[in-house]
């Protein structure tokens, strides 16, 4: 079998590196998903542990007159309530789907294929059989770019939600701590 030479080779090669590239930035975007899981569990491990917390403070803010460790507390909760919810909710945008809206119209996107061919085959196979290598190159440049933008989102929101967790952790050993103190 002949090697492809000159500039088809070049191109084949192009087109083979621009592959493997998007699929590193898929990786990436997969990796941030699961980073957003692993947060999202730290997060819902401490609501859990609010609970005992809040029955206690609920009879500590019953007594007359309130203690001093009942009023912080409750302060050190609604903090880690503000913050938790905030990371939450920045990990649920995070894991949500994104379809490409400000890409080009391509043919190896599935929302731009789904939405561009209905379920017109005939005519999608049509199309692809008349690309070129440097069509095909373009499309997977589009993809690479449009997901690589995908990714740095995803990982900005999970890092902003990680700080958001790291103060809402301190808020809640806080409100632990000195819930703990009331009598």
């Amino acid at each position: 079998m002949g090697q492809v030479t000159g500039e088809a080779g070049e191109k084949k090669s192009s087109l083979d590196n621009c592959l493997k590239l998007l699929a590193g930035v898929q990786e990436q975007i997969r990796f941030a998903d699961t980073k957003s899981a692993f947060v999202f569990a730290i997060n819902t491990l401490m609501f859990g542990f609010v609970v005992n917390s809040v029955i206690t403070l609920k009879r500590a803010l019953a007594l007359n007159p309130v203690p001093a460790a009942g009023w912080v507390g409750l302060v050190a909760l609604v903090l880690f309530g503000v913050c938790a919810v905030g990371a939450v909710g920045m990990l649920i945008y995070t894991v949500m789907s994104r379809f490409g809206e400000k890409a080009p119209k391509c043919h190896i996107f599935f929302g731009h294929i789904a939405t561009q061919y209905g379920h017109d085959f005939e005519k999608y196979f049509t199309d692809i059989m008349a690309m070129s290598e440097d069509d095909w190159l373009k499309e997977v440049c589009t993809q690479v770019l449009e997901t690589s933008h995908i990714a740095l989102a995803k990982h900005k929101m999970v890092r902003y939600a990680g700080f958001l967790t790291i103060a809402g952790l301190a808020c809640w050993v806080f409100a632990v701590f000195t819930i703990s103190l009331i009598p």
